[in-house]
């Protein structure tokens, strides 16, 4: 049965249902759960565009309650033991893929609050109904690719009142004082992600967060994977809504307006997720990051080898270790043909991966699209632009045009990315200045640097021997996270190697070929950089220029950090 099949099977049976990622139980629909629809036309037009997706059943408008026993089980027999044991009769079933246990959903007709967790006799679980959803039979579990199987196909009972009856455990040991928790661990943590998940959360966030309580707070920690499952779980509950304003007559009121709505809560702070990694010391989750160069300075290469990294889970440059691979990576590059940009991903060995962990858009590709176009993609992704200036609708140097172009980068987090590696063409003095600065390697309106979480520099060291010069790479906005400059170098297989240790490289002082006096006036414009030491380079550009000495903000920021450097004896 295909799984078009088995969604049309579902809404004979009176179930709304909507399509999930293949393997995967997040939704593929804007609104989740809420965009379930038990209209064939509708069924038959989601699954004929991705007939692999997952199936979603909305519980809420199917009038089910979904008993989902997670642990406790060994086989189906076990089942109809526990059965009599909790006093419940058999009802339609279907074994979860979840392995190597034996998980099993009960389906009732009648809905109830969702129980986000439960225990009843020597099993344990979850109850979804009015704000929750399951996996249909033949959907695949998103770790153990097993498919979801109905053991028991037989009529649906009304829930009954044991189910009804079911309240999460509440236990005092259970409660957080932020120190040690050495008993109830598992209860404390799933305490934690209600929480996180309270708070709006995802399953990323929320998951860090519990890592990092679990490793710091935790005695003995408890194994990464069973974290893991409690942050799965807890991503599943409904987020709750406010409660309703209750009006006798006359018109709604408005609601009272409280300044401190404005401000996070002492809980958001303290339930913060912690700092994590996707790619360690070089790329934060929950970052946006900029890589900046010149025209021909291989930025493109290096957002490849760090898609590489992503895909893989192989170190970046052979320095950096991937600490979380993303769900998939989004690399848009409308400065590049599809068979320049095919060739790149045969070479360094991701072709493989497209159309899985990897989706790429060039310039060949069809249409116009804007980033605020992407939006089922997002969660869990981590999004490559290449560059910036193709998205930016407007003059890079307004702030105001800037700012817009901000807030389109800040949606795509809000709604699931992971992070967002932006790159930029830096100005072209950049391929001569004496040092690579946030000012000079983000050009354009400050916005554009103030916004980003952090941002790498690069520059050939030989710009006279592209295929053969190392590349000089630095971050030069630090923020969470300390690091150092370092070269790498490309093989012939676009791979980038590092070849020194971090903090051992240095930017060549001087471009090989480029004359700097070209107008016969650089003993004049170094004379005024140096009687003004404490000027700004922005300063010094309008100073110079008063002179009659035109210079650009590259080479007087090189031109001043030399000068500082050698005691203001250039020369």
């Amino acid at each position: 049965m295909s799984l078009l099949d088995a969604a049309l099977d579902c809404i004979r049976r009176g179930w709304h249902v909507f399509p999930c990622w293949p393997a995967s139980k997040k939704p593929m629909t804007s609104h989740g759960w809420k965009d379930a629809s038990a209209d064939e036309s509708q069924v038959r037009a989601w699954w004929t565009k991705t007939p692999d997706a997952n199936i979603g059943i909305a519980c809420n408008p199917s009038n089910l309650c979904v008993l989902d026993v997670d642990h406790g089980l060994a086989d189906e027999d076990d089942l109809c033991e526990w059965l009599k044991e909790a006093g419940l009769e058999p009802s339609y079933a279907v074994r979860t893929g979840r392995r190597p246990e034996f998980g099993v959903q009960l389906y009732f007709t009648g809905t109830i609050p969702d129980v986000g967790l439960w225990r009843m006799s020597r099993c344990e679980g979850q109850v979804k109904s009015l704000g929750g959803y399951v996996m249909a039979a033949g959907s695949v579990h998103p770790d153990s690719k097993e498919q979801y199987a109905a053991i028991w196909d037989i009529p649906l009972l009304p829930t009954p009142a044991e189910v009804r009856a079911l309240k999460k455990p509440a236990t005092p040991s259970a409660a957080d004082d932020g120190g040690p928790i050495t008993e109830n661990r598992n209860v404390t943590l799933t305490s934690l992600a209600g929480k996180l998940r309270n708070a709006g959360l995802n399953r990323e966030a929320i998951e860090a967060a519990l890592l990092q309580v679990n490793a710091d707070r935790c005695i003995p920690p408890m194994d990464d994977e069973e974290v893991q499952q409690i942050a799965k779980h807890a991503a599943e509950w409904a987020i709750p809504e406010p409660d309703p304003i209750a009006v006798i007559g006359g018109t709604k009121p408005e609601p009272p307006k409280d300044w401190r709505t404005r401000y996070h809560t002492f809980e958001e702070l303290e339930n913060a997720p912690a700092i994590s990694f996707l790619i360690q010391g070089f790329l934060a989750v929950g970052s946006i990051t900029a890589l900046a160069a010149p025209v021909g300075q291989r930025k493109s290469l290096i957002a490849l080898n760090v898609a590489h990294a992503l895909c893989t889970g192989e170190p970046l440059f052979d320095q950096f270790e991937v600490g979380r691979k993303p769900d998939r990576v989004i690399y848009l590059c409308p400065e590049m043909g599809l068979s320049s940009f095919s060739d790149r991903l045969k070479k360094i060995g991701l072709l493989p991966c497209v159309g899985g962990t990897l989706f790429c858009r060039t310039m060949s590709a069809e249409g116009l699209l804007c980033l605020n176009d992407l939006g089922e993609e997002l969660g869990g992704a981590v999004v490559i632009i290449d560059t910036a200036v193709r998205y930016l609708k407007g003059d890079e140097n307004s702030s105001e045009h800037m700012r817009a172009f901000a807030e389109s980068i800040f949606r795509l987090m809000r709604c699931g990315a992971l992070s967002v590696l932006l790159l930029h063409h830096s100005a072209k003095g950049t391929k001569e200045s004496f040092e690579l600065t946030l000012e000079n390697a983000m050009r354009g309106s400050g916005e554009l640097g103030a916004f980003v979480s952090c941002c790498w520099a690069t520059r050939l060291q030989d710009p006279t021997e592209p295929y053969k010069s190392a590349s000089f790479v630095t971050n030069v906005k630090q923020r969470d996270f300390e690091s150092k400059p370092f070269d790498v170098t490309c093989g012939p297989d676009c791979r980038l190697h590092i070849v020194s240790a971090p903090g051992d490289a240095v930017l060549s002082r001087r471009s090989p070929g480029v004359r700097s006096d070209r107008d016969g006036k650089e003993d004049e414009a170094l004379a005024i950089i140096r009687e003004h030491p404490e000027a700004s380079a922005r300063t010094l550009v309008s100073m110079l220029a008063d002179a009659g000495v035109k210079r650009g903000l590259a080479w007087v920021s090189g031109k001043r950090a030399d000068i500082r450097a050698r005691g203001c004896s250039l020369s």
